[in-house]
């Protein structure tokens, strides 16, 4: 069986895995789940993963009930783990063959994200094959090194058809998606989006966590750092744990939405709920996706996100109610003095003495 561990996105999860021996007891199911959810292992890597799950680890089910209903795959492949994971190899080997196809009624396009950028640099031209991208990025040597991912994207002509490719600079392949696909090609590529599993992970309620930018995967805030209050998979035993109160039957329903998860959640719903920071510094309750990329908030926090750091400590107990409003509303108005202070700069010394600022 593969080290499941070795495949998370999130080193702190993976780390705490090996410690409470978690990365050995991962089903073949999860195991290869964990593969599929990599954005650092290459496609290559990831099949190869796969492979040696099949080889090593026993059949089991895919899905049953309304999960098996909801991805539509075929009996076959719901009820065989193993026929399923080569299913899907055979489907994104044809996809990433077809992407490279000369001769195709065409054009090529691509993205690049560079390293330390939240968002895509786009380029607006179209190309006629994947080489001329490739060419292009290649072509500025300064900007090479910083590239951390290209998003190239193959559109037939007249056609609602696409495959996009998530590469490296040298061509090497991340992932593979696709538009346009006959149903049961579809239901196949998204088979593991109906997934839903609910992972150890070492964190409590009021870290600050973050989930790093990632542009494989739908994340709502970012790399914005937040304050944990919740995790889908915590159940009455967890928020007991926690420390979290039960009114009005949190525990109760916590327990119920946990049975539903189970039975038929997909992706979506594997979720963190938490305290976020508006661009002013007021905080708001939110939830966030892909909770197994969350990382503990190491940085210091600076200017609003101090906030962070006394909200944390007055979910735990650390400060009482009353010391945080106070500072809740302090480091506010220190920042609105911070900005007010920053626009006085285009005026000159004698204007701000003439104002009474000097």
């Amino acid at each position: 069986m593969i080290d499941a561990a070795e495949f998370l996105n999130s080193k702190d999860i993976a780390d705490y895995w090996r410690e409470i021996g978690f990365a050995a007891r991962c089903t073949p199911l999860q195991c290869a789940y964990i593969v599929r959810c990599s954005r650092a292992k290459t496609l290559a890597e990831k099949h190869a993963a796969w492979r040696e799950i099949v080889a090593t680890s026993p059949d089991c089910p895919v899905a049953a009930g309304h999960r098996r209903a909801n991805m539509g795959i075929p009996d076959a492949l719901a009820d065989s783990l193993h026929a399923f994971l080569q299913a899907f190899m055979r489907l994104q080997e044809r996809l990433v063959d077809a992407f490279y196809r000369a001769g195709d009624c065409a054009v090529y396009r691509y993205n690049v994200l560079y390293k330390g950028e939240e968002d895509w640099t786009r380029d607006d031209f179209l190309y006629g094959s994947p080489a001329e991208c490739f060419a292009e990025v290649n072509a500025d040597e300064d900007l090479l090194p910083e590239v951390a991912c290209l998003q190239l994207t193959k559109q037939w002509i007249g056609e609602n058809r696409r495959i996009t490719l998530f590469t490296k600079a040298d061509k090497t392949v991340l992932a593979v998606d696709a538009d346009g696909l006959a149903e049961g090609e579809a239901d196949l590529l998204r088979a593991f989006e109906w997934m839903w599993f609910d992972f150890p992970t070492p964190f409590k309620r009021g870290d600050v966590v973050v989930s790093q930018y990632s542009p494989f995967g739908y994340n709502l805030h970012g790399d914005d750092p937040f304050v944990l209050t919740n995790l889908c998979g915590w159940g009455s035993a967890q928020l007991r744990e926690n420390g979290c109160p039960d009114r009005e039957g949190r525990y109760a329903r916590a327990d119920r939405l946990l049975v539903r998860h189970r039975e038929c959640g997909d992706e979506t719903d594997m979720t963190a709920h938490g305290y976020f920071q508006s661009e002013d510094g007021g905080i708001y309750h939110e939830c966030m996706h892909h909770y197994l990329d969350l990382a503990y908030y190491r940085e210091e926090p600076q200017g609003a996100r101090r906030i962070l750091r006394a909200l944390s400590n007055f979910i735990k107990g650390e400060i009482g109610e009353d010391l945080f409003a106070v500072a809740y509303h302090a480091i506010l108005q220190e920042e609105d003095l911070r900005r007010q202070r920053e626009k006085l700069s285009c005026f000159t010394d004698e204007g701000l003495r003439l104002a009474g600022l000097l």
